[in-house]
């Protein structure tokens, strides 16, 4: 997996509506003993842990999860964590096995716009088509406003998801957002590509790396 950053979820996006995306989180992160701030997002997977990408979550030092927000100055819930868990097969080199946890400091209640996302079983069939959503950015600055644009799906050579839509661009300040259909997590972002007429997103494909993500989580989970 190469990452790659691309523009703002832009075009044929619409805006995402209340309780549309209710296990999709925001996370900013303070980095190392420098304090500076990255973006990036994740999925509520139980009340204690969001997954998100290794590469999110390179020398964090602090990160603050904001849950149920389509605007990101009003978020339905926040919560503060620094215990991070990342995928110890996770090679930074080359993407593979870019899986990380999140612990989170309390238990979190589910309500209309917060809730738990399933995983797709490792023998399932990968949906034809998705609506994507996340926070895309804003000139050079992470976006505020939640966002969803139509993407289709195919598998690429390598095992990645990998989306094609006209609709949009996700962006670098958009890695670690869940690709979900029907309630069903079946990867994340790692990276974006494309030319404007039809924007390629990688995701990690969860039914070809479910072994792996299984053996992940039953370390910490």
């Amino acid at each position: 997996y190469i990452i790659s950053y691309n523009e703002i979820i832009v075009g044929k996006s619409t805006l995402a509506e209340a309780g549309q995306n209710p296990s999709l989180v925001h996370l900013r992160i303070a980095i190392g003993s420098t304090g500076l701030l990255q973006t990036c997002a994740g999925s509520l997977i139980n009340s204690r842990w969001i997954l998100t990408t290794a590469s999110c979550l390179n020398n964090v030092r602090f990160i603050w999860i904001r849950y149920g927000a389509l605007e990101v100055i009003s978020p339905e819930l926040v919560t503060e964590s620094s215990t991070v868990r990342i995928n110890p097969n996770y090679n930074a080199q080359t993407g593979e096995n870019n899986l990380a946890l999140i612990s989170i400091n309390r238990n979190v209640e589910s309500s209309d716009n917060i809730a738990p996302v399933s995983l797709a079983d490792a023998d399932g069939d990968l949906p034809e088509a998705a609506n994507f959503c996340a926070y895309g950015q804003e000139g050079e600055a992470p976006g505020e406003r939640l966002s969803c644009i139509n993407v289709d799906l195919s598998v690429g050579e390598d095992g990645s998801i990998v989306a094609d839509s006209e609709d949009g661009e996700a962006s670098r300040f958009d890695i670690g957002a869940p690709l979900i259909v029907d309630g069903v997590q079946y990867g994340i972002l790692v990276s974006s590509e494309g030319d404007g007429a039809g924007s390629e997103y990688l995701f990690i494909v969860f039914y070809n790396l479910f072994k792996t993500y299984s053996i992940f989580k039953s370390l910490y989970i």
